[in-house]
């Protein structure tokens, strides 16, 4: 990913428009898309607070400055003052509407969360993923049975190109 724009459209399109298969089960943090020159990492969590997606940037690598006697460390390179504001704004241009934002400066993450429930499918791959193993319900989430782990290999991941749905969305918005 070279850009914040390919990024959102790339994440927002996968929790949006991108079918999952009925026998997939998806973790509910979602997925991560890096943006290394910028050092952030974007997450798309299908279901977070309120059970709505949440899109969150986090630091990649944080650098700590030691504030002597004290056990307290502070962050070197928290997020920007208006970083998460800007996010909220290129989600709305985007065509999504917030719920309200948690953290962000000076720490080192942020979240926003949305108010569209992510694509059906995905949402009931993630429910699957809650109710756990089948096969073995005393394992629930934490199964290595073949069964249980295959279900991870068929969820459809991002392609990093732009989809269609996010793609229209973004160009209206500009």
């Amino acid at each position: 990913m070279t850009d914040l724009a390919r990024i959102l459209d790339t994440g927002l399109g996968w929790l949006y428009d991108t079918v999952q298969p009925d026998d997939a089960h998806q973790q509910h943090h979602g997925i991560q898309l890096h943006l290394p020159e910028a050092n952030r990492w974007y997450g798309f969590c299908p279901s977070g607070a309120q059970h709505r997606p949440v899109v969150s940037v986090d630091v990649i690598n944080v650098e700590w400055v030691d504030n002597g006697p004290n056990t307290q460390q502070t962050p070197a390179n928290p997020l920007e003052p208006g970083e998460l504001p800007t996010l909220v704004r290129e989600l709305y241009r985007r065509g999504f509407e917030s719920t309200g934002t948690w953290n962000g400066h000076p720490g080192v993450s942020g979240s926003v969360g949305l108010v569209r429930p992510a694509h059906p499918r995905l949402a009931a791959a993630v429910d699957r993923y809650r109710h756990g193993c089948t096969i073995h319900p005393d394992r629930s989430v934490f199964c290595d049975c073949e069964q249980w782990t295959a279900g991870f290999h068929r969820v459809v991941h991002p392609d990093q190109r732009t989809t269609p749905a996010a793609a229209r969305i973004a160009e209206e918005t500009r």
